[in-house]
């Protein structure tokens, strides 16, 4: 994987340097999986097919894309379009944001309708919050915020009970960005993208992290030091009833606060490994401590 599109990544790079980034992935000597991903866009895309290209090249996946013209979504899902038919898309992205927000319906119908037509896996962006509260607090309980958390849990029960749907969390990302960031008006007004140019790599990844996973490209485990890893001190040295864990000190907090972490990780299924200098006698002496 280029060291540019590796978690934490800077953005501002990755949007300068597309090109380049573009050109010496397609350059490796991958083993390509050839996919074929729809947008299907409530607001300006270019950027974000660009980037997601680069994550998905990343992952070993080398796509090929239909784009919808500007906020054309619905049109595009739900009329005859001899072009997207054509195309045989592997995957659809509807990306919608906010500024597209309409009545469940609306979109229920349209993901009902790709599904018989193009019978493919569908990603479908929920809701992210608006950027300002009208009423404060109430906006919790009677105003936008209160529809939006609404939407948002109607869009996820349909993707509890629907095989081949996908929601891509923008509630979360936006929140975890920086919703005033996220949402800056200034992108919309010049350019009609629904997030900010920033922002743009961080959606791309999540994205490429659903596709990824549709095509068994997930990692299953984790190769873990031990000493100031899994806990603080080097137990060979400090001897294992010295070793920072537990709730006695900040330090062991935080290494017992990892450990409940790693271990919520391998309760879904990935599998944990050591990778250790210790010997094996202080390595269990470390891990029964």
């Amino acid at each position: 994987m280029q060291p540019q599109l590796t978690y934490p990544f800077n953005a501002e790079q990755i949007l300068a340097k597309r090109k380049r980034i573009r050109r010496e992935l397609l350059d490796s000597s991958a083993a390509w999986l050839d996919k074929r991903v729809a947008i299907l866009g409530g607001s300006t895309t270019h950027d974000l097919r660009d980037i997601l290209e680069l994550f998905l090249l990343s992952h070993g996946i080398r796509a090929k894309f239909y784009e919808s013209e500007f906020a054309q979504y619905w049109q595009d899902a739900m009329f005859p379009n001899p072009e997207l038919e054509a195309f045989k898309p592997d995957v659809i992205w509807v990306h919608t944001s906010l500024r597209n927000f309409a009545e469940y319906e609306h979109f229920a119908q349209m993901w009902e309708r790709l599904a018989e037509v193009y019978n493919c896996p569908i990603i479908q962006n929920n809701f992210e919050y608006p950027f300002y509260r009208l009423m404060g607090n109430r906006e919790a309980s009677h105003g936008k915020i209160y529809e939006v958390t609404q939407m948002n849990l109607r869009f996820a029960e349909y993707a509890r009970t629907h095989e081949n749907f996908y929601i891509c969390d923008i509630n979360w990302l936006s929140a975890d960005f920086g919703l005033r960031e996220w949402s800056d008006p200034f992108y919309w007004h010049m350019y009609k993208y629904a997030l900010a140019l920033p922002a743009v790599p961080t959606l791309a990844h999540n994205v490429a992290n659903i596709v990824k996973s549709l095509y068994g490209k997930n990692k299953k485990a984790f190769a873990l030091d031990l000493d100031n890893t899994l806990w603080g001190g080097i137990v060979g040295d400090d001897g294992a009833e010295n070793i920072a864990i537990g709730q006695e000190t900040s330090q062991g907090q935080v290494f017992s606060e990892f450990q409940a972490y790693i271990k919520a990780h391998k309760d879904l299924g990935v599998i944990l490994n050591v990778n250790s200098k210790n010997d094996i006698a202080n390595a269990l002496a470390g891990l029964n401590r």
